[in-house]
């Protein structure tokens, strides 16, 4: 399969609306994007899915939902948790938009995750996906930091 790709914040992204058919192209459009302040980045197919992905250093997220936004709209979720309290800011059109601590994964998971929708256009079984809890930022900030 191949994927369209979308930096969220950046439109001025000379990649913006590229088509990516390898899984090197993809692993080195994401590592070069790595250091950038936290932000979101679309992968969307043919098939009517697409994977949201937040990149921010070492840790990032990743939502999976139909490209026509009906739900259900899945968060993967690690069984080595990056965070267990707070929240990540993610720039979307200059804008934050905090990612609870539970969808926080590792950067190795996210370009996991990045690579299996490549591959196949479904969501990656190297974590588990939750369906989105909208109380969830608030939640995890509130959390005892002994939980």
């Amino acid at each position: 399969m191949r994927v369209h790709y979308d930096n969220e914040q950046d439109d001025l992204d000379p990649m913006n609306r590229t088509v990516i058919g390898s899984s090197a192209q993809l692993l080195e459009l994401l590592a070069s994007r790595k250091n950038n302040a936290p932000f979101f980045v679309r992968l969307f197919g043919d098939n009517g899915f697409e994977i949201m992905i937040g990149v921010g250093g070492n840790v990032g997220c990743a939502q999976y939902s139909r490209s026509d936004g009906s739900p259900p709209c899945l968060m993967a979720v690690s069984s080595r948790p990056a965070m267990k309290r707070g929240c990540v800011e993610f720039l979307t059109a200059n804008t934050p938009t905090p990612i609870a601590a539970r969808y926080i994964i590792g950067f190795d998971e996210v370009k996991a995750i990045a690579i299996d929708f490549l591959k196949a256009g479904e969501r990656s079984n190297v974590v588990s996906w939750q369906i989105l809890n909208p109380k969830a930022v608030r939640e995890d900030i509130e959390r005892p930091s002994d939980s």
